[in-house]
């Protein structure tokens, strides 16, 4: 979710009495290290001594994290709720001595929030409970909170009459509204009753006749929260109806550790985008008869930008696995072409070598212990600055499930080069999600080039990485954009794959007689082949021209790096595929086999305005499907 809807912060919640502490840490911490997001922190008071709470916030703070929602916590246990004058249990009252705690031990390093009751305050209802409610506000926000997240309601009229009350309290600060999509009719009656959240009739009228078909009303609750958050929006524009300031600064959902509701939510107002069932229709019917996807011109702007029209496109988004509605939604808010980590120490990262752009966990491993990150420019890769890339990360490996599943997906008994060229082409059409060297499903950039690129592995070319030319995109281009409004993107067009010695050399080839191409290659042992180049030098690859800013280079091939990055490459083969199969079988005889003997190739074409044949963009990407035919007619 972090990735494809890009959240302006996640929140992590927390066990009665601290006794999820080391969870709720170790996922605050994995969350902005790997998921590159922000967090927000539950933190409750109940049953914790002040020294108690004095360390969970430093192992907070060096778990990174900036950001804390102070609670009061559960009511005391036997009570189904707080009562007028009953405290946490702890050496922190209420939320408010919480709050003075933070600030008075860590200042203004901490980011606070505070929860909002739109029904009243639970220890009372009615107009006593909305006056004791404000009253507490207030008190928090005095005692240095910054923001208000409200508990989840399902009348929306009851939630702007609060930020109503609140704004004639004078609580100026930020009220971000509680969304909880219904996700069963049980759990609506448990929430609500335990909670003490009123439910419009509507919205049981509307249950009524599925509530006893979840999926039914899963959808049903998706169309009443979308509603919601619709009529919570329009509101921030009819201030002048209210006589005060309405605005609001976002929505916070409460998934339940389910995605997809929210996600659908979030795609019916228009946050992100999703390929229509239509689309994936059309794109299925375009793909069984055009294998090739041309890039089109940008007349308006003069520029060559690589660009599809709408059928092309379709074309190249039709995959044959069915992906959820997660998967398929994108959000396309991005600071730079990767997903920046949101650990504090990263903060100036701004770039990061192309070979771990499908495995960026590894790459953070490989770095978490560097002091500083090049920002701006790569320069010297070796520099002390930076730091070595660590060794530990070739033990790092993402899930694929069980043996039985890595099987199900790589192949249960590949006897021939052919069977596992054939894993890496389904890879790239979406029927396998994931291979050894890429964590992801496909992004959304290579959907341009799909089709060539099965066609490509099954040749045997068996691509790990790969990126289409881009002359001067515009940095809001829903696929290529980054960086913001009012600039230019370019990239150049760049391949790396695996190949046998045979295809290593019909390449070496190729690149000879591309004045405009470099290639860099190394086999398991270590021997090298470099064509085009000189000695040492960093490519950028990905590049943006800004107002106001100098010219970013986020992405950059490293040759020396590029070594470091095929020892892990290599690893892979054994580490998680060689060791499905009993040593000595065939299976296990070919992909060893393959291990040894092929190459890591990578290729950068660096005239990004280059155009190829019948006016295709990606001049590489023909001449690698011209090699690829002609060694596998010549193997036939």
């Amino acid at each position: 979710m972090s990735r494809r809807l890009d959240p302006l912060f996640v929140s992590v919640t927390w066990g009665a009495n601290g006794s999820t502490l080391s969870r709720s840490l170790a996922v605050a911490s994995h969350a902005q290290r790997f998921a590159c997001v922000d967090v927000l922190l539950h933190l409750s008071c109940t049953g914790l001594t002040r020294e108690q709470l004095a360390q969970v916030l430093n192992m907070a703070k060096s778990s990174g994290v900036r950001n804390i929602l102070a609670l009061r916590g559960d009511p005391p246990q036997g009570k189904r709720s707080w009562m007028e004058g009953d405290v946490s249990g702890g050496e922190c009252d209420r939320a408010i001595d919480l709050v003075k705690l933070i600030r008075k031990l860590h200042g203004d390093y901490f980011g606070i929030g505070v929860a909002g009751h739109p029904e009243g305050h639970p220890s009372a209802r009615g107009e006593d409970g909305n006056k004791i409610e404000m009253e507490h506000l207030k008190k928090k926000l005095d005692a240095g909170a910054d923001f208000i997240i409200t508990q989840f309601f399902y009348d929306v009229n009851i939630f702007l009459d609060y930020v109503q009350r609140c704004r004639k309290s004078r609580i100026t600060c930020p009220i971000i509204p509680g969304i909880m999509p219904i996700q069963s009719y049980s759990s609506l009656l448990k929430m609500t009753q335990f909670c003490g959240i009123s439910v419009p009739s509507s919205v049981f009228e509307r249950l009524q006749s599925v509530r006893h078909d979840d999926e039914a009303v899963k959808k049903i609750g998706c169309e009443i929260a979308t509603e919601m958050c619709f009529t919570i929006l329009r509101s921030s524009f009819m201030e002048k109806d209210f006589g005060v300031q309405m605005d609001v600064d976002g929505f916070h959902f409460y998934t339940l550790n389910l995605e997809r509701s929210s996600t659908r939510i979030l795609a019916n107002l228009g946050a992100v985008s999703v390929l229509s069932e239509a689309g994936r229709s059309v794109a299925r019917e375009k793909q069984s008869n055009q294998m090739k996807c041309d890039f089109a011109h940008d007349v308006d702007d003069g520029l060559a930008i690589a660009e599809t029209n709408q059928e092309c496109n379709a074309a190249a988004l039709g995959r044959e696995r069915t992906y959820s509605i997660s998967e398929q939604a994108r959000s396309t808010r991005r600071a730079l072409p990767w997903k920046p980590s949101a650990m504090e120490n990263r903060s100036k990262e701004a770039v990061r070598p192309i070979n771990w752009s499908n495995r960026p966990l590894s790459y953070i491993m490989r770095t978490d212990d560097w002091d500083e990150f090049p920002n701006g420019r790569w320069g010297d890769s070796t520099s002390p600055a930076f730091g070595e890339l660590s060794e530990l990360s070739h033990f790092y490996s993402f899930t694929l499930g069980s043996d039985d599943d890595r099987r199900a997906m790589l192949g249960s008994c590949p006897l021939n080069e052919s069977d596992v060229h054939e894993v890496f082409a389904r890879y790239v059409e979406g029927t396998v999600p994931h291979i050894p060297w890429c964590e992801t499903p496909l992004q959304p950039e290579s959907f341009l080039i799909q089709p060539q690129l099965a066609k490509l592995n099954r040749y045997g070319m068996l691509t790990v990485n790969s990126q289409p030319p881009v002359d001067g995109a515009s940095s809001n281009h829903p696929v290529f954009g980054w960086g913001g409004k009012g600039g230019r993107v370019y990239q150049k067009a760049y391949v790396e794959c695996f190949v046998n010695p045979d295809k290593a050399n019909r390449l070496t080839r190729m690149v000879t007689d591309n004045p405009n191409m470099n290639m860099y290659a190394v086999n398991y042992t270590g021997q090298e082949l470099r064509v085009g180049v000189e000695e040492g030098g960093v490519t950028a690859l990905t590049w943006g021209v800004f107002p106001n800013r100098e010219i970013l280079q986020p992405t950059i091939f490293d040759p020396e790096i590029f070594l470091v990055w095929a020892e892990e490459a290599f690893s892979l083969w054994s580490a998680m595929w060689l060791n499905l199969y009993d040593y000595g079988s065939d299976s296990y005889e070919l992909i060893e086999k393959m291990r040894d003997t092929y190459y890591l190739v990578a290729i950068i074409d660096n005239d990004f305005t280059s155009g190829g044949k019948d006016g295709s963009k990606f001049l590489l990407l023909d001449s690698l499907l011209e090699v690829g035919k002609l060694s596998s007619s010549s193997s036939t």
